[in-house]
């Protein structure tokens, strides 16, 4: 999804610059023309915003209590499971292992100027 994401944004630069396919411009130098980054990282830098945004607000919010919320109990189906949203937020996070707490991440957020800078540095990170 994400190489769709942005191979779209750099077909919509290609025909904004008026630049052919057959031109062979690479994407680097389309950024470089255009002063921008991957539209994937501006979406990654959105979400981590957001979900800081949502981690800032009171205890008692139902959309607070749900924003990392992982069922602990049911019945696994076969085959791969579904990555969750909190391991979607963990591997944004850089965190590989899956050591990242629901409580180390809400503490994460409560600083919203950390929280920005830790957004934007993860964003621009290539995962």
């Amino acid at each position: 999804m994400e190489n769709k994401i942005n191979s779209f944004a750099t077909s919509c630069y290609h025909i904004m610059l008026n630049i052919k396919r057959r031109d062979r411009v690479t994407n680097d130098s389309i950024y470089n023309l255009t002063q921008t980054s991957p539209l994937i990282q501006h979406v990654r830098r959105r979400q981590l915003n957001f979900l800081g945004h949502i981690l800032r607000m009171p205890e008692d919010e139902p959309v607070r209590l749900y924003a990392l919320y992982v069922p602990s109990h049911g019945r696994r189906r076969r085959g791969r499971q579904p990555t969750s949203y909190f391991k979607y937020v963990q591997r944004l996070l850089g965190d590989e292992h899956n050591q990242l707490t629901e409580k180390q991440i809400a503490n994460l957020a409560s600083d919203k100027g950390q929280w920005r800078d830790l957004a934007v540095a993860c964003a621009a990170a290539d995962r």
